[in-house]
């Protein structure tokens, strides 16, 4: 007695753009369409963001530094600024523009409508950022030593290329 698997028709999914895979085109939640941005774009985006957050940092550090004449003065202060002026700077930033994103030419969005992420997560989005920043090398080493091939899936918001999606969406 022997029986047949049924065969199993499955019709492939429109790409999420928020998906890290080849196709950098998608769409959102809410159906429009929009233009993942490179990755050499987000992490120049990035980097410049975590020199603007440090340059801060250190810009607060020296004068507390050499007005106390106490190096550990000021190595304290150049942390707590690391820590709590990403999140000024991303209030400030609330429209997913950031120095970094203007120079990249892309903007932080929500995948459920490709808006702006809004005040309190943007702040929140750059402390993650500016923090991250330097565990991202370390995540791809073990990635990559652990054969990790799986796409990346961004779960609230990706970055988009903002020439490109314009593009997308008038044509």
């Amino acid at each position: 007695m022997s029986t047949a698997a049924p065969a199993i028709t499955a019709t492939p999914a429109t790409p999420s753009i928020g998906a890290w895979s080849g196709e950098r085109t998608g769409q959102f939640r809410n159906g429009t369409w929009g233009v993942r941005a490179r990755d050499r774009r987000i992490i120049a985006a990035w980097a410049v963001d975590m020199v603007v957050v440090l340059g801060v940092s250190a810009l607060v550090a020296v004068p507390m530094a050499r007005a106390s004449y106490s190096v550990d003065v000021g190595v304290f202060m150049g942390i707590v600024m690391w820590l709590f002026f990403p999140w000024v700077y991303g209030f400030v930033c609330m429209s997913g523009n950031t120095l970094g994103t203007l120079i990249a030419g892309t903007r932080l969005v929500k995948l459920r409508d490709g808006s702006a992420p809004g005040f309190w997560r943007s702040g929140w989005l750059m402390c993650l950022r500016t923090l991250l920043f330097l565990f991202v090398p370390l995540n791809s080493l073990l990635n990559a030593m652990n054969g990790n091939s799986d796409p990346v899936l961004r779960k609230h918001h990706v970055s988009i290329d903002k020439a490109a999606t314009r593009a997308l969406q008038r044509g």
